[in-house]
Parts: C-alpha cells; structure tokens; sequence
C-alpha cells in the first residue's frame, strides 16, 4: 500500500474515532445534518401523508359511494376513519338493498353509529309500506310508534283511522268526518267514491218500474204467455214495494217510470242429440234504469226444451206455462235490482284461462286457475288490486279445484289429483312438497290449524305437519268428505249425508263429536262457514247450520233452488248475507229467508269479503263489488253540505227501502185492472215445506281438557299391529268421550 493511500485510511480511520480532532469535527457535523435532515423530512411526509389521508376522507365524504370508501380503505387501511368508513359501505349498502332486514342488521352491528338517525328518517318509506301491505290496525299502529313525527305519520293515521273505521258497519256522518280529518290519507279518494255510490243508490232508487213483454209470433197463444210473464215480474218486484205499470207491445218507457224490464219470448227449432232436432224456448230479460236507457242492470237469457211442444201438453195450456215443471222453470228467474246496482262494481281482472277457485287471507287474495296456477294478489286497496306474486306449472293435465293461503309465504293447492304445498322464494315460487291421489284420494276440502295442513277427500280426513321435512300424511278419520271448516276451537267437517264437529284432540284419537243429518234427498257437495252458520252446498238447495252454540249445531233448514237459485257461495256481515250462485250475487237478510237485491256479476265459482268489499271469482274474471251502499243506515246525512267535492244532489223523492217490512202493503197498481194480468196466470207450482231439523241426542264431550285451547301439536298416532281405522259410520262418538 502507497504512503498516500496509508494516509487517507488513516484519516479516514481517525476522523471516525477521534471526533476531537479538527477534520473529525467537520465530518461529526456533517453527519449529525444529514441524519436530522433525514429525521425532519420523514416528520415532513408523515405529516404530509396525515394531511393527504384528511384530504382524502373529506373526498371520499363528498362522493359518499360505496366505490369511494372501499377505496380509502384500500389506500389506508391503518386511518382513524377505517372503522367510519365500514359505517357508510354498510349504511349504503341498506339503502341499496331497501329492506327491513338489511336495516335491523345494521343496527344490531352499529348500535352506537352516527348515521343511525339519518337512516332512520330515510328508512321511513319502507316501514310505511311494510304497514301498508298488511293494513291492519297493530301494522299502523307499530309504524306510528316507530315514527311518531316522522313524514308519513298523518298518512298512517288517517289509514289506521280509516281501517279501525271498517271494524263496523261505518256511517254517513263517520265517513264525512273522517275525510275531513284525515284528506291525507290512502283511502280518502275510496271514502269519497263510497259515499258517493251510497247518494247514488238513493237517487236511482226504482220505485216505478214498467213491464214490456215481447213474444214471438210463431208462439201458441202469444197472448196467455205474455200475460203469465207480467204477472210473474209484477209479482216478485210488488213484493218489494215498487210500482209495476205494463208497457203495450211497441209502446215505450214514460218519464215517470224510474225503470223498465224488456223480456223477449220466443220457441224455435235447434239441433238436438244424435241428430236430431228440438224445438228451444228461449227468453231474454233485460232491466233498465232511466240514468243509463242504453246499458242494461241486468242481461239475462234462459234457454230449455219446450217439453210443452217437445212432448205435448194434455191440458188446455199449450204454453210454457201449463207445468210447473218443465225444465224451463228450473232456470227462469226474475233479477230483482231496486237500483242501478252496476255502479258497484268497482274493479274487475280479467284472465287468460278460467279461474276455479279463491281464498283470502288478510289483504292476499289467492286466484286458482284451471291448469294449476294461482295468482296472489294485494287487496289492501280494494279499488287497485295489484298481482304480487304468480306460480304456473308444466300443463300435466292435473286437476286442481282448491286452494288455500297457509302464510305470506305458502299456499296450499288441491283437488281431485291431491294436494301440493306451494312455497313462495324470492326467486318464484316453487312446490315443496306433494300428495297425490293414489296416496290420500281426491281432495275436496283443505284448511290449516297452525302449522298443520287438513286434508278432507274420498279417503278420509288427512293431516300433514308442514313443518317437518319429510311432512308425511296421516289418516285421522275414513270415509267420504266434502268439506272441512277450521273455526278455532273447533273443526267443521261435512260428509254426503250429515255434518259433524270435533277438535283436534279428539280428530287425533280418530273421533268426532255431535252430527247433524241432512235432508234425506239433499247430498253435500261443498261447504263454508260464514258469520254464525255453517253453509252446506248440494246440487239444487243448500243447508245451514246454525254456529251459535259451536259445540252444538243445529239445522236450521234448508235454502231451496226455489227460493234463491242455485247457490255457490255464501258470506255475510252480520247485517246482510250475500249469496253468489246463479241468480248473481243476491243480497238477504242475516237468515237469507228475503233477497232484497242482486247485482249481475260475471262470476259465479267463489267469493270473499273484506271489509265493504266482496271479491267474486269464476268465468275468466276476479270482481270487486263495494258493498257499503247495503251496510250504511244514516241516509238522511246525505242531505247534509257536503265538503271536497259534493256527489251529485239526491232526486226529490223519499229513499226506496230495499226490502219491505213483512207487514208493509205493496203500492196499488197504477194500470188498469184489464192491462195488468192476474197473478193466477203465472205456473203454479206448490213447494213442498222445508223439513224440520233433525233432533240429536249426540253431545261434544265436556271434560277438563276442553278448558284448555286444543293444538295440533300432539304425537301423530300410530295405531297398534293390526288395527285398523274406524268405519266410515263408526267414527261418530255419541257419547262421552273417555280421557
């Protein structure tokens, strides 16, 4: 090594360990500035790095994106506003998402975040619906403790006052008050309509009404057969109290009558069976109110072999009217309308393929079709039903003709194929389990106690734990059943010949309790309990069955095809029963004994009601009639100022009762004795009385256990080895049962 290069190691060497000397303090201190230097410019960037992260929070902020949180994030993982950031993706993320679950899960992870009461208040919208969906009193009631102040609570005020409203039958003077206090409301404008349909039942009351009968002149004695169908009409309409004038062929309406009823007559050849031919009596009847000439009430037409040609008459009438018996008889009726009753037909669907059931539960109407699908419906505004779900199947040629709402988010469908449970996914909906006819028969009835389904067919009455996972049926009684009604704490079942009740306790040990027999020609097709009776269909006259001892029904005989046609349906207010058959939907007293009014609708296979609403459903259609001009008794408030926006003046005239007193005397008759014809010449026919009810010794067991509510949630039997389930006529226990 060189004497230079010696020297420079060695100064190297000793300006690193002898800092004291002249030249080490010169490197000492110019080490000492660059380590500082490097000191204050990391202190420089990590105040700078500080000062961008704030910058870009506040950024971040101001977007307010679930993008631009992940991203701060990401490019600061370790910020004192990371956990902030988490706040904002979730709270974005639930209103995204804009459900109640997404919410409450937000809050049950951030119980202490500052965003709580701004989701709060935009939250808002989404309980509101939530209440409105289900429109019952409790949903309003929670929303309104939820948002006492909030935005919409006079809205959910005035819906809660107006759902408390229809509890009763609501009055004039209540609806009038109740817009005036609540104009905010949901069903303000449907308050509105209502008492408007109510002023115009009033003013197009028919109290006059005139008869024109036509018959064509090809007709055996067009004279007695125009004659018989007068007296006919003027009959069933004196009997409510209204004026019959007759109208002479080719004359028309005159200004005083409120309405008139054109009938057209006539008997014409048609084809018959195997190529033959028949001779048809066809009549046609249409009534008509002066408010709209052009638009019938009613349309009607009836068409039947006219035996009297067909197969000659012995007697000296020749007409249709010589026989109370010809099958023309078995469809003619006179449609009783005392107003322009088509104004209550408020809202129709109409369908592709025919509808063959409906059942309602709350505010879901569930529509069956012939092939097996349903459609479920919102109802909770009467006026705009709006389809929310829909289920279709593969057309397998199955046959479904029921169908039943098990919750929001199950529906059980059946038939004579079975039964198939129908679960509702947020997805479609989609079967979840079934049954089919080989294994529980052809099913004609279905309810549901709790989570339990109740099957009633051709093989006995079935039960099916729906929330079990292979759900299994269980045979809990044998024979034949046509229906089968839940009415807590009892269970209703109808067999062809008799009805009888029993509880789930007893339905588990394969017993029923007291039976009511039919009428010895009457076969149960169908049944429906409505208000405090229990209503068995047949095919020509229905029976009911009184409920007010549940326990205990008795007969109270039957409603004759006579009487009331052939009827399908039955529901009542309590007030009112409206019967649905083929006489329309005819409106009657709580005994249905008295129809006072019907209303043309276009279905005729079911029905529900809810509220002032009745839902008719068959044909292609599901109608929604506003009943509420029947139930309101406070006419006189009409004449009241009317506040918003008056209905149009009543007509000067007093109000048309709907149905007459039983002692109350028919107007006189304003047409000459000779125009008007005799009541002798409409066909005479002399009914049969209705038989008495059948008396029963059979009592439901009383024992401790009934002082409890009985569950479906016991053990399902098991019958022992080689036992074998009771007859068909041997599960009826006449007397006490043991515990």
């Amino acid at each position: 090594m060189s004497a230079r290069l010696k020297s420079a190691a060695g100064r190297s060497e000793h300006c690193r360990r002898a800092p004291g000397s002249a030249a080490g303090q010169e490197a000492g201190v110019r080490t000492t500035t660059s380590f500082l230097a490097r000191v204050i410019g990391g202190l420089a960037c990590a105040a700078f790095a500080l000062g961008c992260a704030d910058a870009s929070w506040e950024g971040t902020k101001s977007a307010n994106t679930v993008a631009s949180y992940s991203r701060f994030l990401r490019d600061n993982p370790t910020s004192e506003h990371a956990k902030e950031a988490e706040e904002h993706i979730s709270a974005l993320r639930v209103l995204a998402h804009q459900t109640i679950e997404a919410h409450q899960k937000f809050i049950e992870t951030y119980p202490q975040s500052a965003l709580l009461p701004e989701l709060h208040r935009a939250m808002e919208p989404l309980y509101f619906q939530r209440a409105r969906t289900a429109n019952t009193a409790q949903s309003y009631q929670e929303f309104l403790t939820e948002y006492p102040d909030g935005d919409l609570s006079r809205r959910a005020n005035g819906d809660l006052a107006y759902v408390r409203m229809l509890e009763t039958h609501p009055s004039v003077a209540t609806m009038r008050e109740f817009m005036r206090q609540y104009p905010e409301s949901d069903f303000a404008t449907d308050a509105q309509r209502s008492l408007d349909l109510v002023a115009f039942k009033r003013e197009t009351a028919i109290s006059h009404l005139g008869i024109r009968v036509e018959v064509s002149p090809n007709t055996a004695q067009p004279q007695r057969v125009r004659r018989g169908f007068v007296a006919i009409v003027a009959k069933e309409y004196r009997e409510h109290g209204v004026d019959v004038t007759f109208i002479p062929t080719g004359a028309e309406p005159t200004p005083d009558m409120d309405g008139w009823l054109r009938l057209d007559y006539e008997e014409s050849s048609a084809s018959g069976t195997f190529g033959g031919a028949t001779v048809l009596a066809r009549c046609r009847v249409r009534l008509y109110h002066k408010s709209s000439p052009k638009d019938p009430i009613w349309d009607r037409t009836f068409e039947a072999p006219a035996d009297h040609i067909v197969k000659g008459s012995y007697s000296r009438d020749k007409t249709v009217f010589g026989n109370s018996r010809y099958p023309f008889w078995n469809q003619f009726f006179v449609p009783i309308a005392l107003w322009a009753s088509t104004e209550a037909r408020v809202q129709r669907l109409d369908y592709l393929e025919d509808v063959r059931a409906m059942d309602m539960r709350n505010n879901r109407a569930a529509v069956l079709f012939a092939r097996g699908g349903f459609d479920l419906v919102d109802v909770s505004s009467p006026l705009e039903p709006q389809v929310v779900d829909r289920f279709r199947r593969e057309d397998d040629l199955s046959n479904w003709t029921g169908i039943r709402i098990v919750d929001d988010k199950r529906v059980l469908i059946y038939g004579p194929d079975g039964a198939e449970l129908v679960e509702r996914t947020a997805d479609k909906p989609s079967s979840r389990g079934r049954w089919d006819m080989a294994e529980i028969g052809s099913i004609n009835a279905a309810d549901v106690w709790g989570d339990t389904a109740l099957l009633a067919g051709t093989k006995g009455v079935y039960a099916v734990r729906l929330d079990s996972e292979r759900m299994v049926s269980h045979r809990l009684l044998e024979g034949q059943f046509v229906a089968l009604e839940v009415r807590q704490p009892f269970i209703y079942l109808a067999r062809p010949n008799r009805a009888e009740v029993t509880t789930p306790k007893h339905l588990l040990r394969h017993l029923t309790g007291s039976a009511v027999a039919f009428p010895e020609s009457f076969v149960a097709k169908s049944g429906r309990i409505s208000g405090k009776s229990f209503f068995v269909f047949g095919k020509d006259q229905a029976v009911e069955i009184s409920l007010a001892n549940p326990a205990h029904p008795e007969s109270l005989g039957p409603l004759t095809a006579e009487k009331v046609g052939h009827i399908s349906d039955f529901v009542s207010d309590g007030d009112h029963a409206y019967m649905l058959g083929d006489r329309g939907l005819q409106v009657a007293d709580p005994q249905a004994r008295t129809v006072s009014d019907s209303i043309q609708v276009h279905g005729d296979h079911t029905m529900a009601m809810a509220g002032r609403y009745v839902f008719v459903a068959g044909e292609r259609t599901l109608e929604v009639v506003d009943v509420g001009p029947y139930q309101v008794k406070d006419l006189a408030a009409l004449d009241a100022v009317m506040n918003p926006q008056p209905p149009a003046a009543p007509a000067a005239q007093a109000p048309a009762a709907a149905a007459p007193a039983a002692g109350d005397s028919a107007p006189a008759d304003p047409a000459p004795a000779s125009a008007m014809p005799a009541a002798s010449d409409a066909p005479s026919s002399e009914p049969s009385a209705p038989p008495a009810a059948p008396s029963h010794d059979e009592v439901m067991p009383q024992n401790p256990e009934d002082a409890t509510p009985p569950g479906m949630d016991e053990p399902m039997p098991q019958p022992p080895a080689g036992a074998a389930l009771p007859a068909p006529d041997e599960d009826h226990v006449p007397t006490t049962v043991p515990d």
